[in-house]
C-alpha cells in the first residue's frame, strides 16, 4: 500500500496561509481575518465532499470487482 504523502508544494501552500493568519491577527485586521477564515471555511467543504465523492466511487468500484470476481468462476 502506498503511504499518504503530502507533497512539498502542500506544506508550503500550508505555511503560506499560517503566516497570512498570523499577519491579519497580529495587524488586527479582523474583516480580512474573517474574510480568509470564510475562504478557508468554504474549500475545506469543498475539499471534503470531493474526498468523500472520491471514497465512494473507490468503494463502488471495489465492490462491483469483488462481485464479478465471485459470481464468475472463470475470472479466478
Amino acid at each position: 500500500m502506498n503511504q499518504f504523502e503530502r507533497s512539498l508544494e502542500l506544506e508550503l501552500r500550508e505555511e503560506r496561509v499560517q503566516r497570512t493568519l498570523l499577519e491579519l491577527y497580529e495587524a488586527e485586521d479582523w474583516s480580512g481575518l474573517l474574510a480568509t477564515a470564510e475562504i478557508l471555511n468554504s474549500a475545506w467543504h469543498c475539499e471534503t465532499t470531493v474526498a468523500r465523492w472520491l471514497a465512494k466511487k473507490a468503494a463502488d468500484n471495489l465492490t462491483k470487482g469483488w462481485q464479478t470476481a465471485t459470481s464468475d468462476p472463470s475470472a479466478q
